[in-house]
């Protein structure tokens, strides 16, 4: 099987995993505690659904377009550190990556709040995402970080000092 297919392969599991099994359980958890809590979102109820689909696509972008660049520019799967083998060959930083070094979690992370919005759940928009922000930021920083600035040294420490870590940065700056 050439490289590339397998490359490809790989990523089933993982997409269907945090693409649909993730937002199935934290769609139907949120509800829950939404039910529990009475917490909901309902004030304005055609302003929830148009940010909701705004953020759902956006976020959609976002996810898509930092998985595609990491695969064609990177050479690498996302999640690549789980699986040497497969990691990106080169340092990705830029077009989306000099916005943030975590665009794919940015991304999901607005796509979640997103189908919060647009299903009135307050806790998938609200506390679902900065839940997964702490969980995914302990990943990062404990386990993705650290392997990238053995891999790619300098160039890794000058990249996490010019690009924001989560929170995109508008306008990127020119090298």
């Amino acid at each position: 099987m050439g490289q590339s297919l397998r490359r490809y392969l790989l990523l089933i599991p993982s997409s269907v995993f945090f693409f649909i099994v993730v937002p199935i359980v934290t769609l139907y958890s949120g509800r829950l505690i939404d039910e529990t809590l009475i917490l909901e979102i309902n004030m304005w109820p055609n302003a929830s659904a148009a940010m909701g689909a705004l953020f759902l696509l956006l976020g959609g972008y976002f996810v898509l377009e930092s998985i595609r660049v990491l695969l064609v520019t990177g050479g690498g799967i996302p999640l690549g550190d789980l699986i040497p083998s497969d990691q990106s060959e080169a340092l990705v930083r830029d077009g989306v990556y000099s916005m943030t070094r975590n665009l794919m979690l940015f991304g999901y992370l607005l796509a979640l709040s997103g189908g919060g919005l647009l299903t009135s759940s307050f806790s998938t928009a609200f506390i679902s995402p900065l839940l997964y922000t702490a969980l995914w930021t302990a990943w990062i920083k404990g386990r993705e970080e650290p392997a990238l600035e053995r891999r790619f040294g300098d160039e890794y420490h000058r990249y996490k000092e010019e690009t924001p870590f989560l929170v995109p940065r508008l306008f990127p700056r020119r090298r």
